[in-house]
This record gives structure tokens, C-alpha cells and sequence, in this order.
């Protein structure tokens, strides 16, 4: 699986003029030589020639990004082909893959540290402040072995916001638009289906949490509580009858005993239970509490951004003090929610289990040397094509998940819409 690809929140805003949803054609001139191909391969950083969140015609818009991409078909000569892979290697760190994955976290990190300093970036006037962003650390970034043009699987990014409805809908979808507009599709990509990071301001995420916790509540209830005075009175409680003669005690220890859905849901988030279906019980249960396709989306969409804050805040609390942080780690929501199974991957991961394709990239700065120059250069252009999903098969063993991460998921999927 590219570790991704279930986030299934994607592009959210497809009103922003920044999202066109076509990819636009690039107009080639002569492509004599490598600096030509250079030249166009400097284009692609902008996303608006990769684009992949149209809900048109596939194929079509597919057309268009191999077109985009077909400049790479036009050098010939040895000379050309080695320039570019030269080039390429110096501006990615391929094929060294800690290195590109260090460059993916710095690039990703410096764009959205740049577009936050520029107060121009937005309605207000006044610089966006990042309280947090990150992704979820069992992808191949997160692993170190990530390709140039990976997605931030599971991305992130928490703003401070204004703290109203309104100015904080106009902030994120700026915030989106101007991410799309400048982050280098090249290095991390934003074009890989499904999987554009998630934005909430502070006040966005206190309030879902409000909400989806009164409702979370219910379904785990006070059943602790009950399974506290059964404990502790059991014995002074047996010697009292119900009102339907049944001894109090027992009466409690039972609701207690059958009812801490608690305790069964954190049991399920703390195994190493990878099945969709089976592990987000907790998740299935609160759809059936949402009356409309639309709060159930949200809710699901929500579950999988919360889930990798949460799991990013365990790793990693230094600087997040802020009150939204504590929100999080106190929300009966987000401690039971489990659709990304982040913990158990990590629990499979420590034990030594890695994907193939990651296990098979563990030796490819060894095989890329060998390879002949014709090789490294056919590689080259898929990698670079990986940056809309569209390389050829013929190095799948890099690209190619173990499973359909669709299929894995669908059961989950249909029970929670």
C-alpha cells in the first residue's frame, strides 16, 4: 500500500480558484538537449501541470500529463541522458533515500513556514501562524525510504486561526491555495490521489471535538463509574434486594461487566489489529449515532486527521502547549477512534515487518548503481511520473503495494457512510 491513501478527504475546497481540477498543458518548443529538458522538468514543481483531483474524464486529463511528462522521451543521446540524471540526483538526493526523505521533510517544512511569514499570503493582513503539521510516521517518509514526488500520507497542518466561522473557513482555504500553489511537486507532491493534507485552525478542531465528544460519550458512557461502585460496594450492596428482587451488587457488577465499551475499544487501539473493519469498532459504532452521509463523511475525515495528531503528539509533545493539544489528548473521541490503525502499524513495524516495496527499496542506491545508464534514466522517468501516480510498470517492485488499500478498506469504509 502507499501508505496512504485512505485519507480520502482530498482537495475540500474545489471553489478556490487555485484549484482547477485540469491539469493545464504545458506548450513545448524545441527540446534539443538536457538543459531544454531541464528547463521543462523545472515546470513541474508547480502542481497545476500534474493536476489529479479532476472529477472529469480520466483518461483525458490523464492525456495531458503524459504530455507534460513526454519532453523526458525526447533526449536521445548518452551524454543528454546522464546530464539529467546528474542533475536530478544533485537536486533530490536520489538515490540515497534517507536523503530525500530529509529533503521532503525540509521542503514541506520551509514552504509552510514561508507562506505563514508572508502576511500578503491572506484577507487579513497578518501572518498565519502554524501551531502544528505532520503526517503519519509509519509512511515511507516517516521510514526514511521514501521516492522524490511521495505524498505526505496522512499530512496535516493545525493554524491559530481568528476564532470565527467565517474568517477561519476564508484562512484555510487560502492557507490550501497557497500550499498548492507553492510547495515543489518535484520533491513532495501534492498530486497523488486522496491524500492533500488535512488544515484545521484551533478553534475548528475544539469545536468538532465538542461536538463528536458529547456524542463519543454516550456510546462509552459512565460505565467505568458503575464498575467502580460495584467493586467497592458489592458486598454491602448484596445484602440489599432490587426492586425486582435482584441484589444490588450484582445488579451493578453486571452493567459494569457488560457494558465498559471503553476498556474494549482502547483493548482493540493498543493490539496490533490492522484490519480496518475490525479495529475502528469504535469508529462504526459512532456513525450509526450521525443522521446525515454528509456528518458521517466529516466525522471519518476528522477521525483520520486526529488519529496522526494524536499519535504525532505521543512522539512528540515539545512546544505544543497550546490548549488545543490538550483538547486532543483528553478527547474520548480521539482516544477511541482507531480508522488509521497507526499504533498497530508502528507496534508490526518495531516487530521488523516492512512492506515490500519499502523492503525492496532498502537496496536501491546499490541497483541504481549497477544499472546502465539507459536503466537509470527509464527509472528516473517513472520516479518522476510517480509524482502524479502515472509511472510505467516496469519497476513496480518500488512502486507497488502489497494490497488494494481500496479494497482493504471498503467494508470500513461502507460502514461508516
Amino acid at each position: 500500500m502507499r501508505c496512504s491513501a485512505i485519507q480520502l478527504s482530498g482537495v475540500s475546497n474545489k471553489n478556490n480558484p487555485a484549484f482547477r481540477g485540469i491539469p493545464l498543458r504545458i506548450e513545448y518548443s524545441n527540446i534539443k538537449n538536457w538543459h531544454d529538458a531541464i528547463k521543462y522538468w523545472e515546470l513541474l514543481k508547480n502542481a497545476k501541470y500534474l493536476d489529479v483531483h479532476s472529477d472529469g474524464d480520466y483518461h483525458w486529463y490523464r492525456g495531458i500529463r503524459e504530455h507534460n511528462y513526454s519532453f523526458l522521451d525526447k533526449l536521445k543521446s548518452y551524454t543528454d541522458k546522464s546530464e539529467f540524471i546528474s542533475r536530478y540526483c544533485d537536486f533530490t538526493g536520489f538515490p540515497n533515500l534517507k536523503s530525500v526523505s530529509d529533503k521532503i521533510n525540509s521542503t514541506f517544512n520551509s514552504c509552510i513556514q514561508n507562506i505563514a511569514r508572508n502576511k500578503n499570503n491572506n484577507t487579513y493582513g497578518t501572518p498565519f501562524k502554524i501551531l502544528d503539521s505532520g503526517y503519519d510516521p509509519t509512511c515511507s517518509i516517516g521510514l526514511k525510504k521514501a521516492l522524490p514526488g511521495s505524498d505526505l500520507d496522512k499530512g496535516y497542518i493545525i493554524l491559530e486561526g481568528r476564532g470565527t466561522t467565517s474568517a477561519d473557513k476564508e484562512i484555510v482555504n487560502e492557507f490550501k491555495g497557497e500550499l498548492w500553489n507553492n510547495l515543489d511537486q518535484r520533491i513532495v507532491s501534492l498530486n497523488h490521489p486522496d491524500t492533500f493534507p488535512d488544515v484545521y485552525t484551533k478553534e475548528q478542531i475544539k469545536d468538532r471535538l465538542t461536538k463528536y465528544d458529547k456524542i463519543a460519550g454516550g456510546i462509552v458512557s459512565n460505565t467505568a463509574a458503575l464498575g467502580l461502585m460495584a467493586g467497592l460496594g458489592a458486598i454491602v450492596a448484596d445484602m440489599f434486594l432490587g426492586p425486582f428482587g435482584v441484589p444490588i451488587g450484582i445488579a451493578l457488577g453486571a452493567a459494569a461487566s457488560g457494558g465498559d465499551k471503553r476498556k474494549r475499544y482502547i483493548k482493540i487501539k493498543n493490539s496490533s489489529e490492522t484490519d480496518p473493519y475490525k479495529a475502528a469498532e469504535f469508529n462504526r459504532e459512532f456513525a450509526k449515532k450521525l443522521s446525515t452521509s454528509k456528518e458521517r463523511e466529516d466525522a471519518k475525515n476528522f477521525a483520520f486527521f486526529a488519529e496522526i495528531a494524536e499519535e504525532n503528539l505521543k512522539n512528540n509533545s515539545y512546544g505544543k502547549n497550546d490548549s488545543v493539544f490538550d483538547r486532543i489528548r483528553e478527547s474520548d473521541f480521539v482516544q477511541n477512534s482507531n480508522v488509521t490503525q497507526v499504533g498497530a502499524w508502528q507496534r508490526r513495524i518495531n516487530g521488523g515487518y516492512l512492506k515490500s516495496k519499502l523492503r525492496n527499496r532498502e537496496n536501491l542506491n546499490y541497483d541504481f548503481n549497477k544499472m546502465s545508464t539507459e536503466e537509470r534514466y527509464e527509472l528516473i522517468k517513472d520516479i518522476v511520473k510517480y509524482s502524479s501516480d502515472d509511472q510505467s510498470s516496469k519497476f513496480a517492485k518500488y512502486f507497488q503495494n502489497d494490497d488494494n488499500i481500496k479494497d482493504r478498506y471498503q467494508d470500513l469504509l461502507d460502514a461508516l457512510r
